[in-house]
């Protein structure tokens, strides 16, 4: 009896043992999945602002180039529809043409520069030059 006596002792501090390694095991649990909760709302934060950034970061100086270089391509595209390269009001025209798409390009994206437009926006600044027709501002 006295074997048994002390083998229920035993298994009872084990049990004890094993309740105690899970109730800490439990509160790591919870800690652990508190903490990655708290990770993941905080990598959302931080993706929210990124894409503020982003969306506040104006042109690079390539990006610049690229619109101005599509300005004077499509200014002397429009002016050659209309009048021969010999004539004498053809480099007034290309200079009108390039006023008028550059005011409205700024129109369009609501800055006082073309070199504010937000880096998100170039693409359809781009395709706005490309695809410009004076008749639709004059």
């Amino acid at each position: 009896m006295e074997d048994t006596s002390q083998l229920l002792a035993v298994v009872g501090q084990q049990l004890q043992m094993t309740e105690q390694q899970g109730a800490v095991l439990r509160m790591m649990f919870e800690g652990l999945n508190a903490f990655k909760t708290e990770i993941i709302e905080h990598k959302e934060e931080v993706q929210m602002m990124v894409q503020k950034v982003r969306d506040s970061v104006t042109l690079t100086d390539a990006e610049c180039y690229q619109i101005q270089q599509a300005v004077k391509l499509k200014t002397v595209e429009l002016t050659k529809h209309r009048f021969k390269e010999s004539d004498l009001k053809f480099n007034e025209m290309v200079g009108k043409y390039r006023r008028l798409i550059w005011s409205n390009l700024k129109k369009r994206f609501e800055v006082a520069k073309y070199s504010h437009i937000r880096r998100i926006d170039f693409a359809d600044a781009v395709e706005f030059v490309q695809f410009f027709q004076p008749e639709d501002y004059i």
